[in-house]
């Protein structure tokens, strides 16, 4: 019995004392890299979904022969599509959803984009001047900001993207 070496006590405590700050530092890792990737993700919806939203709107503003509403936050006008037909569209802001209503399509209006904080649309005549009469539209600028669609899950980091453009109407 006197040639039976084991370990001690003090030495297992020890080993798992430095196993456990081992496995808390890995958890702590492993928590920091998902919290970056859950922020990482959330921001790149967040512009995505603007981006995207956006260029519709400017794509098919493009095309636009008519505009026939020019409200801070909504319009309205007449496109000539990619099918051959004269669309009447219109995009508004309601209750933080960006919603694009097509005249005469199927389950209108619809939801484009969640999430959204602020819609702002400016419109300018021929000599770049500010208008609000729609006949007198040549030029469209707008600014989308928008936030993750539920804010409770995304993480606190996420806040908001913001972004423009400018198109010039065809008015034909």
């Amino acid at each position: 019995m006197n040639n039976e070496r084991g370990y001690t006590l003090a030495e297992l405590l020890t080993a798992m004392a430095v196993t456990g700050l081992l496995l808390a530092g890995l958890l702590f890792t492993l928590q920091e890299g998902r919290d970056v990737y859950q922020s990482d993700a959330a921001r790149a919806e967040v512009q995505q979904n603007a981006r995207v939203a956006l260029e519709r709107m400017l794509r098919e503003l493009r095309a636009a022969t008519t505009v026939t509403t020019s409200a801070a936050n909504d319009v309205k006008f007449t496109y000539f599509s990619a099918a051959g037909t004269n669309d009447t569209v219109e995009y508004s802001l309601n209750g933080g959803q960006l919603q694009r209503n097509q005249t005469g399509a199927a389950g209108q209006p619809e939801t484009l984009i969640g999430g959204v904080q602020n819609l702002v649309i400016t419109y300018y005549d021929i000599n770049d001047v500010v208008t609000t009469t729609a006949a007198n539209v040549r030029t469209v600028d707008i600014k989308l900001t928008t936030q993750p669609e539920n804010p409770t899950v995304a993480p606190q980091n996420v806040r908001t993207a913001i972004v423009e453009g400018r198109v010039r109407v065809r008015n034909e």
